[in-house]
């Protein structure tokens, strides 16, 4: 499953109607934090150009990532990784480990970057 797009259930507040909510939306699975659970990074659309995040966010286009059967131009956030249980995973979406390994490395490699920005911030 590690390296796989597949729909995950989340949680996001709903500001229309004050509370939390849940949606289905893409997610590439990077780990497997336990036996049930697994370290998944958020697939967004980003409708407000103005939250991206063009240190973090790795633009996936779908006609040059085919295989990976995204119908929009999609980020890859790498700055919001997550651990989800293994019952909130849903279908398969795409291969991008198999089909696209630099694309995936180099979210990986941007995951880091954004990690030991954190621990550096803790440092300080």
């Amino acid at each position: 499953m590690i390296g796989e797009i597949r729909k995950i259930i989340t949680s996001f507040y709903d500001l229309k109607n004050n509370k939390m909510s849940f949606k289905s939306r893409p997610a590439l699975i990077i780990a497997k934090a336990d036996k049930k659970d697994y370290v998944v990074l958020p697939i967004s659309t980003i409708t407000r150009k103005d939250n991206l995040v063009l240190e973090y966010d790795i633009e996936i286009e779908p006609t040059k990532y085919p295989k990976l059967n995204l119908q929009k131009i999609s980020y890859v956030r790498t700055h919001k990784q997550t651990i989800i249980h293994s019952a909130e995973i849903g279908d398969f979406i795409g291969d991008m480990k198999n089909n696209y390994e630099e694309l995936f490395l180099e979210i990986l490699e941007k995951r880091e970057k954004f990690s030991k920005s954190i621990t550096n911030q803790a440092l300080e």
